[in-house]
Formats: structure tokens, C-alpha cells, sequence
């Protein structure tokens, strides 16, 4: 699997998450997620992640203690896709 595919993979993972945890409003804080995820779709449907300016604008209190597991899980996934994109571009700039 190319780079492009393995991060729309990653991208669907995420965005399907967040799906799951719109509906329960005590699992996300201030909306913020139903913001943050129309920027995944678009950012995968437009395949904006190909550029190199590209990063993921998550919700501030992601990551922060307190979180559920879930929302841990997203969290996770993020850093995952920043690190695996960070990676091929070094790998792209050598």
C-alpha cells in the first residue's frame, strides 16, 4: 500500500471514531469534534493531507487528561497519522 492510501486508510479509522462518538454528548467537549470532523472528510475527499503544509488541527483539550477512552483512541490516532506523515516526508526531502 502507496503512502497516499495508507494515510485516506488512517483518515477513514479516524473520521469512523469520530463518527461513533458524535451521538454522546458526554464524550466530547464544547461541539468540538462535530467541528473537527468535517475538516477530516474534506481533508481526506480533497486529499489536502498530500501537501506539505498539511497538519491535523485537533480540538485543544484532546490528549489532556480526563479524556475517555475514546477519546484517547483518537488522540492516539492523530499522533499516529502526524508521525507516519512526518516520517515520509523526511524520506520524501533525502
Amino acid at each position: 500500500m502507496g503512502t497516499e492510501e495508507s494515510i485516506s486508510e488512517m483518515l477513514n479509522e479516524l473520521i469512523r471514531k469520530v463518527e461513533l462518538i458524535l451521538p454522546d454528548k458526554t464524550k466530547q467537549s464544547f461541539g468540538s469534534l462535530e467541528h473537527f470532523l468535517p475538516q477530516m472528510i474534506k481533508a481526506r475527499d480533497e486529499k489536502l493531507y498530500l501537501k506539505d503544509s498539511w497538519f491535523i488541527n485537533s480540538p485543544r483539550w484532546l490528549g489532556e487528561y480526563g479524556n475517555t477512552k475514546d477519546e484517547d483512541e483518537i488522540y492516539d490516532d492523530i499522533v499516529k497519522i502526524e508521525l507516519f506523515m512526518r516520517a515520509k516526508r523526511q524520506q520524501t526531502n533525502k
